[in-house]
């Protein structure tokens, strides 16, 4: 059809179309902090609209309070969209409210603004009134629910929708009737800046017609679609998972009986079948508390599902103050809504549905069903279930990602700009820079150090643990460094598919010789593996990076020696000495000049080059040093616990009289190559907004104070040892010397802070980003050396030791997390995993990873930068005729 076509046959279908219009207006606000919306508040409301019906102005009304809401529904028939005198009359009945508390003596001003000294604009915009208009042509049965998020915003029904639609096991009608939706997505960022003029996208399932013309209630005129401008729901979920950024507005049926009644086309097919309230009346406004309404029954989502899926199953979704968190859905009767205290972390989810009756009629009150107040023992089920999964979430406090990463980022810039002048750059090797407080902590440990530095060399079967044959021969390596003395002790393991090289030396930390002598025994594993012939799975990841290894074959990098050769038999496992005079001929060509192993490229299946990570502590006095290693994460796996950790720490009197009362976070920048000292206790909300966004802010090190320093620029002058240091960047062998952020880290520290961190582990609960690509934010697994293997979903896990040390070797390593009481630890935390993803879903945020915070070269960017970009074929410009509306009500109210 054409848009002509189209424009043709809506003048014979006006008449008989009906409008919902919905608008929310924050009364609340005016009322002084009461905590709900007296009756005779909104029944002036009431009042104003039955003056409407009996004008015939309006067919049907409804007033609920729902939160700091008045919730005003305006039902009208043949007036179409965007009516100014419709929207007008819900002004004026909120406006009547307001004017009515004063009567009542509850009015209060706002910020020092006066509600009755303003004009019809100003009180517009100080109503913070949201509207929506709904068309509908009323078919045979007609049932509509209409739901309201309270504490929710723009993007809050994203996941609801996309369950409700396209989800084949969430809402299985349209797969067995052969139902079809497509979604209209606009990017929150233009509804928030109250851009006029909008870049809009459709995806979904392939339409009957090859070119659409829909009812898009945001516009004033018709949006005309063709086949190929429509992306498949693949795509749709890729941008929508993420409702900080992206929203979904309104769905359409594109194929069932919604649009076709087996021979031709039917006139609903125009018209939405769900709208979500996504602009506020005038710029300025945020969009909060979103309202959704949506067509059931007749090829549409049965009643029951929509009551699952808009309420009944629990997940996280966008919203809270600013609309930077992520709040929890909990479904609430229509008396609870009343209520506008919000719980913390919490959006809370009321909705109402009816049988449309006489075009546009509401029925009787005792015919309107409040979806969550039909089971009061469902209710109170699925509210108990909410607030476990909720408790779990407000737990991380101000971090990620209960704060989405959005705000986090829009905090921590701020912050920086506040602290800029306490920031300094991070010293540079390859500039010849030389870093005098890691000098002068070397000279007070007189150069005693622990090292632990790690590679992911390669997996037996993907990123899973590395090769067993690694380890033995880093251990005929370090053999052989022990025994010329460049080294006092060492232990090699692995965590997940990385390979750890503990040792113990006096070279200082940040030593040239002790890194060297990791990357050659790393290469060493390389040069053994490559002669043998095995082909483990992204052999060299980690080590293929950087000036160290251009231009060279791996015999040249890995530099076997006679003695490690002499050493090599003795450590290879039974299977591989069988291939000891094959490595020994490769060893001859290789000193008579004739290179035989090549560099190759490895297969990994992610982003390869990552680079060693390390950790070293200087032992001034601590001979026991605890380790904490993660795999399938990165550093941010670490700013939570550390930074309890070191609060809980400071309140141990030993731990303050042994090493001094406050504790220096010593953080970089990740991004701009900087770093600052913070006092954790006179900081400590500057070290939480850092932090919070925990992939731009990590945790270097932590030093000891001899006394809490207030003045920012007197935190470096006062530090003393360190006391934790973790791997937030590369070797600098590798890197020529500059910062870049490391995955799968480790940090070493004194016992007294890793037994904190140990401890929030065995009773705390926070959310990390790692798992499968990267991709996906989950709890980390806290798992002995013997059962450290990343497996479902390669879900990130976690190592904890104990290392006992006396002046020449290591005496003991302790595993952790091999007591006992952490099995029931890790029961506990695969339960709630489990149950997150469950109630999650992979892809959406928290669970899922929004784009700020994936890999740029993983599929997920590579789809969201083509489907969005300037050329993108489902993408048009429109222009929205919400604010021209209100000026228009804003002129006529005077």
């Amino acid at each position: 059809m054409t848009k002509q076509e189209f424009l043709a046959n809506e003048q014979k279908l006006l008449a008989k179309r009906s409008t919902v219009t919905i608008v929310s207006a924050n009364v609340g606000r005016w009322l002084g902090g009461i905590a709900r919306i007296p009756d005779e508040v909104a029944e002036a409301a009431r009042g104003v609209l039955r003056r409407g019906v009996d004008k015939n102005q309006i067919r049907d009304y409804r007033v609920y309070p729902f939160g700091n809401d008045l919730h005003l529904q305006l039902n009208s028939l043949g007036q179409g969209l965007h009516n100014p005198k419709i929207h007008q009359l819900a002004y004026e009945a909120a406006a009547a409210a307001v004017a009515s508390a004063a009567e009542k003596g509850i009015y209060r001003p706002v910020d020092g603004q006066d509600f009755f000294r303003l004009g019809a604009k100003e009180r517009i915009t100080a109503l913070h009134l949201r509207p929506m208009d709904f068309p509908f042509t009323e078919r045979g049965a007609e049932p509509l629910v209409i739901a309201k998020l309270i504490g929710g915003s723009a993007g809050a029904f994203n996941r609801m929708l996309f369950n409700l639609f396209f989800h084949p096991d969430k809402g299985s009608h349209q797969r067995l009737d052969g139902a079809r939706y497509i979604s209209i997505v606009e990017r929150v960022d233009d509804l928030l800046a109250g851009k006029k003029e909008r870049r809009l996208y459709a995806f979904g399932d392939r339409p009957m017609e090859e070119r659409m013309v829909l009812i898009y209630p945001f516009l004033n005129e018709p949006l005309e679609l063709s086949r190929e401008q429509v992306g498949d729901w693949g795509e749709l979920l890729s941008m929508i998972a993420n409702p900080a950024e992206w929203v979904s507005t309104a769905i359409y049926a594109v194929r069932g009986r919604f649009v076709s009644d087996g021979q031709d086309f039917v006139s609903t097919r125009h018209e939405p079948v769900a709208v979500v309230s996504v602009e506020p009346a005038l710029p300025g406004v945020s969009v909060e508390d979103p309202v959704a309404i949506v067509r059931l029954q007749g090829g549409l989502p049965a009643v029951g599902e929509s009551h699952a899926n808009l309420g009944g199953d629990f997940h996280f979704t966008i919203g809270g103050p600013g609309a930077g968190y992520h709040v929890g859905v909990m479904p609430v009767t229509m008396a609870q809504a009343r209520n506008h205290n919000q719980e913390r972390g919490t959006g809370k989810l009321v909705a109402y549905a009816y049988q449309s009756y006489d075009q546009g009629r509401i029925p009787p009150d005792h015919d309107v069903i409040d979806l969550f107040g039909q089971d009061s023992v469902q209710t109170e089920w699925l509210q108990q279930e909410a607030r476990e999964f909720i408790q779990l979430m407000v737990q991380h406090e101000e971090f990620q990602p209960y704060v989405t990463a959005e705000e986090t980022e829009k905090r921590s810039v701020a912050k920086v700009a506040e602290l800029k002048a306490f920031f300094e750059p991070i010293p540079s090797v390859e500039a010849g820079d030389s870093d005098p407080l890691i000098d002068r902590a070397n000279k007070a440990a007189q150069g005693e150090t622990f090292s632990d530095i790690k590679a992911d060399c390669g997996g037996k079967v993907g990123h899973t643990t590395p090769t067993t044959l690694f380890e033995f021969v880093a251990r005929a390596s370090l053999t052989e460094a022990k025994e010329t003395g460049a080294i006092r002790d060492f232990q090699v393991f692995g965590v997940g598919d990385d390979l750890h090289l503990l040792m113990f030396h006096n070279h200082g930390i940040d030593a040239n010789d002790i890194h060297l002598l990791a990357f050659r025994t790393f290469w060493r594993t390389v040069w053994v593996t490559e002669i043998i012939g095995y082909k483990p799975y992204g052999l060299a990841q980690d080590l293929k990076i950087g000036p160290a290894t251009k231009g060279k074959r791996v015999d040249d990098l890995a530099e076997p020696s006679q003695r490690f050769m002499d050493l090599l038999p003795e450590y290879l496992p039974a299977p591989e000495r069988a291939y000891v005079e094959k490595i020994r001929a490769a060893w001859t060509a290789w000193k008579g000049g004739r290179a035989t192993v090549e560099v190759k490229k490895p297969f990994a299946g992610n982003v390869t080059g990552q680079g060693p990570g390390f950790a070293e502590l200087p032992l001034r006095g601590a001979w026991k040093v605890g380790i904490f290693a993660a795999d399938k994460c990165g550093p941010a796996a670490f700013n939570i616990p550390i930074y309890q950790a070191a609060k809980k720490t400071l309140a141990n009197e030993s731990f303050r009289a042994r090493y001094g009362q406050s504790l220096a976070f010593e953080i970089y920048d990740v991004h701009n190559h900087k770093r600052i000292f913070l006092d954790t206790q006179a900081h400590q909300r500057d070290i939480e907004t850092l932090l919070g966004a925990t992939n731009l802010f990590n945790v270097k090190r932590l030093w000891s104070l001899k006394e809490v320093v207030s003045r920012k620029d007197a935190v470096k002058a006062q530090l003393q040892d360190i006391v934790l240091a973790a791997s937030t960047e590369k070797l600098s062998l590798i890197t020529g010397g500059e910062y870049v952020g490391k995955d799968d880290p480790v940090l070493l520290g004194v016992e007294e802070l890793l037994n904190s961190i140990f401890e929030y582990m065995k009773t705390g609960f926070y959310l990390t980003q790692g798992d499968e690509r990267g991709s996906h934010y989950m709890m980390l697994l806290p798992k002995p050396l013997t059962e450290s293997v990343a497996t479902v979903r390669s879900r990130g896990l976690q190592v904890g030791l104990m290392v006992t040390l006396n002046g020449q070797r290591i005496a003991e390593v302790h595993d952790v997390y091999a007591e006992p009481s952490f099995r029931e630890v890790r029961i506990r935390i695969d339960r709630i995993n489990a149950r997150l993803w469950q109630a999650q879903g992979s892809e959406f945020t928290p669970v899922g990873v929004g784009a700020r915070d994936v890999e740029p070269a993983y599929p997920l960017m590579q789809v969201l930068n083509r489907i969005t970009s300037a050329d993108s074929p489902y993408a048009q410009t429109v222009k929205s005729a919400v604010q021209d509306l209100y000026q228009k009500v804003a002129q006529t109210a005077g």
